[in-house]
């Protein structure tokens, strides 16, 4: 179980794996889990509370976006 749910947001490419849906392993859980992993396990708990689109001018990065996008979607199909 996450210990919190800040640090599983990959700020700025924090965690160094961004280019794959599973990101890297994820230092805030007492169990060893993958970015992916946990954040599924999180919106289990406590759902998925965006409160505004993400809009698609704000990456300048195209791989960047697809990938933020395809990691969206995973969590939102975790949501009962």
């Amino acid at each position: 179980m996450p210990i919190r749910l800040h640090d599983l947001m990959d700020f700025n490419k924090a965690f160094g794996a961004y280019e794959t849906i599973e990101g890297a392993n994820c230092l805030t859980t007492e169990r060893r889990l993958t970015q992916k992993e946990a954040a599924i396990e999180a919106v289990r708990k406590v759902g998925l509370n965006q409160i505004k689109d993400v809009e698609d001018e704000w990456f300048t990065d195209y791989e960047v976006k697809k990938m933020f996008f395809a990691r969206l979607e995973v969590l939102k199909n975790q949501i009962y």
